[in-house]
């Protein structure tokens, strides 16, 4: 019963972790294209712009709004891009709205939340390839996915040669049956030697593997692998987005920013001051709920007793 017991704690703080380190993971790298429009026409002109975006901290601010990222451009045609890294998704912080501000032709603009409620108005996909090796980036062939696909059918024989069909029996499992375990004297104890990959515990004896079982597999993966060569792969490197590093954006992004026409253009400076800490969101409802009134009600009634007004 112990060792079930230790053995489910270990189950447990291993997906924790494995949660702990997605929720911690940074967003992913992007490019935007913005695309100026007046009227429902494109913006042909150029067009100096300026983004803030405002958020809540996932390190303990509350719901106190600040802001949490911010970049001046200028867009010299129609269907500008730009490195939006840390711009509308920031590495631990909650995005609530954020806005833009410019001049284009001497007209000032300003549209509030323009990219929308959880950056709906974003246009994403993402970078279009299937594997990358050694800075290079590869999209899957017919001859490709033929070759993949006969040496899956290999090793799982009764494979239907669907994408998400059931694979069925594994041909190297025949090296893993009960007669072809060797058995050991190790312990079996949680954690033990016995948990390495090239053993298995069955009836509470731990089994070594024989190493044909591992042998095949060896082999299947370097099968796979001589579908990755060039021959059988399209090179897509120069056709993806990359930053002035050289490093790939997973993301590619666009966006139309409707800019207001003039008539209905509130002077810029009109606008209310945004720094750095604008109003702080308020989650409070109208009335307060019964265990408030209930507490408001007992604090009045201990003042009273003393000669105190509530």
């Amino acid at each position: 019963m112990k060792t079930t017991k230790n053995i489910l704690i270990m189950i447990i703080l291993c997906f924790s972790f494995v949660g702990i380190a997605r929720a911690d993971s940074g967003p992913l790298t992007r490019q935007t294209t913005f695309y100026f429009q007046q009227n429902g026409q494109p913006v042909m002109q150029a067009v100096t712009f300026n983004i803030k975006c405002y958020g809540t901290s996932m390190m303990g601010s509350g719901n106190k709004l600040l802001k949490i990222s911010e970049i001046s451009e200028i867009c010299q045609e129609y269907g500008c891009k730009f490195n939006t890294n840390n711009l509308f998704e920031v590495y631990r912080q909650n995005t609530e709205y954020c806005d833009i501000e410019g001049e284009v032709n001497g007209q000032n603009f300003f549209v509030s939340n323009f990219v929308g409620d959880n950056l709906s108005g974003l246009n994403c996909h993402y970078a279009d390839y299937d594997i990358s090796n050694d800075g290079r980036y590869y999209r899957e062939t017919p001859e490709y996915k033929s070759c993949y696909n006969a040496v899956v059918k290999e090793y799982y024989p009764s494979w239907n040669g669907e994408k998400d069909g059931n694979l069925g029996k594994f041909l190297c499992d025949q090296y893993k049956t009960y007669e072809k375990l060797i058995p050991t004297t190790i312990s079996t104890e949680p954690n033990g030697p016995c948990y390495h990959r090239e053993y298995i515990i069955k009836d509470d004896i731990c089994y070594q593997i024989p190493q044909d079982y591992f042998d095949c597999i060896a082999e299947m993966n370097a099968k796979k692998a001589l579908c990755k060569q060039e021959q059988y792969l399209e090179d897509v490197t120069s056709e993806l987005a990359m930053d002035s590093n050289g490093y790939l954006f997973e993301q590619i992004c666009e966006i139309i920013v409707n800019i207001p026409a003039p008539a209905s253009v509130s002077n810029v400076n009109n606008q209310e001051n945004l720094n750095t800490q604008p109003t702080q969101i308020t989650n409070e409802q109208p009335h307060k709920d019964i265990f408030s009134q209930i507490g408001d009600f007992f604090r009045c009634l201990f003042l009273k007793i003393f000669g105190k007004s509530c």
